[in-house]
C-alpha cells in the first residue's frame, strides 16, 4: 500500500469512530418524542439545615423547609393537589399545631417539557416553610441529655401519565388473501412513548395482534417504576385497601366501532374510549383490549393511554434535641 494513503485511511476510520460516539450521545427516549420522560413525578427534599441537625430543648427556634420539583411531563395546575405534611414529632411538644404542619403546594407545578428545538426545560420548583413562611417553631420542654427524632415529610399528590403508540390495520386483517403490505405489521410488538411519570406502560410489553377479520387485539402492562405508593385517583392517598395500588386508565384509538378492555373494574366505553381502574398486583396489571374496525382499511391509528392516580413519596431526616449545656 502507498504510504502516503495510510495515513489517509487511518484518519477516515478515526472519523467514523468520533461520528459514532456523537452519535450514540443523541439516541434517547423515542425518536420525535416531545416527553422528557423519566421515572419520577415530584422531586421531594429537605431544604439543607431545614430542620437543624441539633437544637436545644429550650429558647433555640427553627423551621423545615421542603423542596419540590416536578421532574415528570404532567402539570400539576391546582395548588391543592399536591400537599405535604410533617410528621414525626408532636406538634404540641414544638409549639405549632397539626395545621401548622401540613400545607398545600403555594404555586402550580408546571411539568418539564421541550422547548421547540427539542432541549429539556425544567419543571417548576417551589419551596413550602413550616409552620409558615416567618414563623417558627422551637422545644417546650427542659429535658435530661437529649432525644433524638425522625422528621418526616410526605408529599401526596394528584398525577397523570401519557403512552403514545400505533395500531396496525389492514383490509386484510386475517392475511388470507396474500397481499404484500409494507405499511405495517399487526402480530409485533409496538414502539411506546411514555411521558415522564412514576407509573407508565412498560416498554416491550404492548403487544398487537389479530382477533378476526374485523378485530385486533392488543395487550399491555401497567407498572409502577417510582420509588413511592399508588393510591385511588382523588383519595388524597388513602391507604386503606380498597384505596391503595388503583390506577385508573383510559384508552382511546380513535376508532369509534367498538372497544373493549378487560382487567378493568367499572369499564366503561364511550366513543372511540374505553376506561376503567386497575388494581396493582405486586406493582404491576396487564390490560387486554378488543378493537372492532367495521370497514377495515389499510392505515396506521394512534392510541392514547392515560393513567390517573395519587401518588405518596416522602423523606426524613434525624432531628436531636440536647439540653442547653448538656
Amino acid at each position: 500500500m502507498n504510504k502516503k494513503i495510510i495515513p489517509i485511511v487511518a484518519l477516515t476510520v478515526l472519523l467514523i469512530v468520533l461520528a459514532g460516539c456523537n452519535g450514540g450521545q443523541k439516541q434517547q427516549g423515542v425518536a420525535g418524542s416531545q416527553f422528557v420522560g423519566g421515572t419520577q413525578g415530584l422531586e421531594l427534599s429537605f431544604v439543607a439545615g431545614t430542620p437543624p441537625d441539633k437544637v436545644f430543648d429550650t429558647g433555640q427556634p427553627f423551621g423545615i423547609s421542603v423542596r419540590l420539583v416536578n421532574k415528570g411531563d404532567y402539570s400539576i395546575e391546582n395548588t391543592a393537589d399536591a400537599t405535604v405534611t410533617i410528621s414525626g414529632i408532636d406538634p404540641a411538644d414544638f409549639g405549632v399545631t397539626a395545621a401548622d404542619l401540613k400545607h398545600d403546594s403555594p404555586d402550580p407545578l408546571r411539568g418539564a417539557q421541550k422547548d421547540a428545538s427539542g432541549n429539556a426545560v425544567s419543571g417548576a420548583d417551589v419551596t413550602i416553610d413550616f409552620p409558615a413562611a416567618g414563623s417558627t417553631m422551637q422545644h417546650q420542654k427542659t429535658i435530661a441529655g437529649s432525644v433524638s427524632y425522625n422528621v418526616r415529610a410526605d408529599v401526596c399528590y394528584e398525577y397523570k401519565s401519557i403512552t403514545n403508540t400505533k395500531l396496525c390495520i389492514l383490509e386484510d386483517i386475517l392475511g388470507t388473501e396474500g397481499k404484500t403490505n409494507t405499511l405495517c405489521q399487526i402480530n409485533e410488538v409496538k414502539t411506546i412513548d411514555n411521558s415522564g411519570a412514576p407509573v407508565q406502560i412498560e416498554s416491550q410489553s404492548f403487544r398487537e395482534s389479530v382477533s378476526s377479520s374485523n378485530k385486533v387485539a392488543f395487550v399491555f402492562k401497567v407498572k409502577s417504576v417510582g420509588t413511592g405508593t399508588v393510591h385511588e385517583k382523588l383519595s388524597e392517598c388513602d391507604g386503606s385497601f380498597q384505596k391503595k395500588d388503583k390506577v385508573h386508565i383510559k384508552v382511546d384509538t380513535g376508532l369509534s366501532d367498538g372497544l373493549t378492555c378487560s382487567g378493568l373494574q367499572n369499564g366503561a366505553a364511550s366513543g372511540t374510549t374505553f376506561e376503567g381502574d386497575a388494581t396493582l398486583l405486586n406493582g404491576e396489571r396487564e390490560i387486554r383490549c378488543t378493537q372492532t374496525v367495521n370497514n377495515p382499511t389499510d392505515l396506521e391509528k394512534l392510541v392514547t393511554i392515560e393513567l390517573g392516580y395519587d401518588y405518596k413519596q416522602f423523606v426524613n431526616k434525624p432531628l436531636v434535641v440536647q439540653h442547653v449545656g448538656g
